[in-house]
């Protein structure tokens, strides 16, 4: 009796548990639908459909089916439409299998039900396959075709030897490095070091890179180094990492809420 009555507390404990995951995720897609909503009205109040910082975007980077990436003008008028459709779940399956992880459901969400970048803070919102890409440098869905049109150019062996840090990368996991490093709100890197699960998100005003970490939600500006400083191993570092506050979700929300860049993360 005593092991029915425990296997009977377990199940309504598993109901339970499973009942409270289900409004934790429709809660979260709530806040999504809401934020991608008030993005999509921002844009229509103020006429503009494109990135903030839009003087370098006047070309736009296509993943065409031959493998090629074009640029070109904008083919809409900017002050009334998205540059790029909406994602599908094919777009979005094919760039996760290419960077070998999944989205983050918010990340999912802006494809999905705003446009496929293009968009917001900076640069734009780079978009998954198909969508917009203005930096495709350490961007695991454009490496293969970077590759391949290089290797034709210069040679393999050159391009090895030149392009090192974007094709043959020293991979790592930023959580344990962080973690044995005390958790620091800059990280230097390397040459050729990098962080798995890394989604290039913009380009800021300051010309500076803005990455999600796929696996824990945080935020990072890349920023290139200078002055022969040396990394916390003591090779001459190529990159400093520095950790911007919140979720991707409230680095949205302040852009909605017009609080400038500056005040988004601590150097």
């Amino acid at each position: 009796m005593a092991k029915d009555a425990f296997i009977m507390i377990l199940s309504v404990y598993s109901i339970e548990m499973e009942h409270v995951m289900v409004q934790a995720n429709q809660q979260d897609d709530d806040r999504y639908k809401r934020l991608c909503e008030r993005i999509v009205e921002r844009c229509r109040q103020q006429n503009w459909y494109g990135p903030d910082y839009h003087s370098y975007t006047s070309h736009r980077g296509y993943f065409y089916i031959d493998g090629e990436l074009q640029s070109r003008e904008p083919s809409h008028d900017l002050e009334t439409h998205f540059e790029f459709p909406l994602a599908t779940e094919e777009q979005l399956r094919l760039s996760e299998a290419v960077m070998g992880f999944e989205h983050p459901p918010f990340l999912r969400a802006l494809y999905l039900q705003v446009a496929n970048g293009g968009f917001g803070p900076g640069s734009g919102l780079t978009g998954a396959l198909g969508g917009f890409c203005y930096w495709i440098h350490r961007d695991p869905r454009y490496t293969a075709m970077q590759k391949e049109k290089l290797v034709k150019k210069y040679g393999e062996a050159s391009c090895l030897d030149w392009f090192s840090d974007f094709f043959d990368p020293i991979l790592f996991d930023l959580e344990q490095h962080e973690e044995r490093y005390d958790h620091p709100r800059d990280i230097s890197l390397s040459r050729r070091e990098w962080p798995t699960y890394f989604l290039h998100l913009c380009k800021d005003e300051g010309q500076d890179d803005v990455y999600l970490h796929a696996k824990s939600g945080h935020l990072y500006a890349a920023v290139r180094g200078y002055g022969g400083e040396a990394t916390l191993r003591g090779d001459e570092m190529s990159t400093r990492l520095f950790r911007i506050d919140g979720s991707l979700e409230d680095w949205f929300e302040r852009w909605l809420d017009g609080i400038p860049p500056v005040q988004w993360y601590q150097k």
